[in-house]
C-alpha cells in the first residue's frame, strides 16, 4: 500500500487544511493511509478519523505527531498520547518509545527548517526507527544528503509530503509492505515536483497571517 507520513491538518497553526479536505485529497491521490503529524498536537489525529467513517473512506489513519524538541524536531508514529514540545531531544525519544511509538526524524538536514536536527541527530542515533529520506518540502540536495545518512547508518528510509494543504497531500509516498504498531517495512520511497515547494511556503505563510488576524 502507498503511504505518505507526514501530514498535517488545521491543527496546526501553518495549516488551514481541514479533516474533510485532508481524507478527500489522500482517497483521490490511491493512498492507503496517512500519518497526521501536526506540530505539537493530537487532537487532528480523532477529527481525520472520524472524516474518514463518515466519508466511508478505505483509509487508515496513524497516529502521530512532529514533536519540537530542544534541538529540532522529531516524529513519533503510532502514539497514543501528545508528548510535550521544548523537552531535551532524547527524553523526546523515549516519551514515543514509552508509548509503543515509532521515531522517525523528518528534514534532518534542510537549513532552511528551523526543525532540522542537523548533527544532533548522532545523539539519538541508537533511538532512531526511520529517516525521512524525502521530505516534499525539501530541496533535493537535502533530501540526498538524508538518504545518504540512512544508508551510512542502515536506517530504513521513509518519504512524507509534509503537506500543510490538501493538494500537497501525496506529493512524496512510500510503499510498503508491512504496516502496524509495530513495524514498518518500506519498500520504496518516490515522489514528483508539484507542487512546488514555494506554493506550500506560501500557503503556510498565508495561514499563519490568517490565525493572527
Amino acid at each position: 500500500m502507498w503511504v505518505d507520513f507526514h501530514v498535517h491538518t488545521r491543527r496546526s497553526r501553518d495549516s488551514m487544511a481541514s479533516p474533510k479536505d485532508v481524507v478527500k485529497s489522500a482517497v483521490r491521490k490511491g493512498l492507503r493511509a496517512i500519518a497526521i503529524t501536526d506540530h505539537n498536537e493530537v487532537k487532528g489525529i480523532q477529527e481525520v478519523k472520524e472524516e474518514v467513517r463518515r466519508l466511508g473512506a478505505d483509509l487508515m489513519v496513524i497516529p502521530g505527531e512532529e514533536v519540537k524538541t530542544a534541538r529540532g524536531d522529531v516524529i513519533g508514529l503510532f502514539i497514543s498520547e501528545r508528548i510535550p514540545k521544548g523537552m531535551d531531544i532524547s527524553e523526546t525519544v523515549d516519551r514515543i518509545r514509552e508509548q509503543g511509538g515509532l521515531v522517525m526524524v523528518p528534514h534532518p538536514f534542510d537549513r532552511k527548517m528551523r526543525g532540522a536536527l542537523g548533527d544532533a541527530i548522532l545523539d539519538i542515533l541508537g533511538k532512531i526507527d526511520y529517516i525521512e529520506v524525502l521530505n516534499g518540502r525539501t530541496p533535493s540536495w537535502n533530501n540526498r544528503k538524508a538518504e545518504e545518512f540512512a544508508k551510512r547508518y542502515g536506517i530504513p528510509g521513509l518519504g512524507g509530503s509534509d503537506a500543510h494543504w490538501p493538494g500537497e497531500i501525496g506529493k512524496v509516498r512510500t510503499l510498503v509492505a508491512r504496516l502496524d504498531e509495530g513495524k514498518i517495512e518500506p519498500i520504496k520511497v518516490e515522489g514528483d515536483g508539484w507542487p512546488p515547494i514555494i506554493f506550500g511556503v506560501l500557503y503556510s505563510s498565508i495561514a499563519k497571517a490568517f490565525r493572527i488576524l
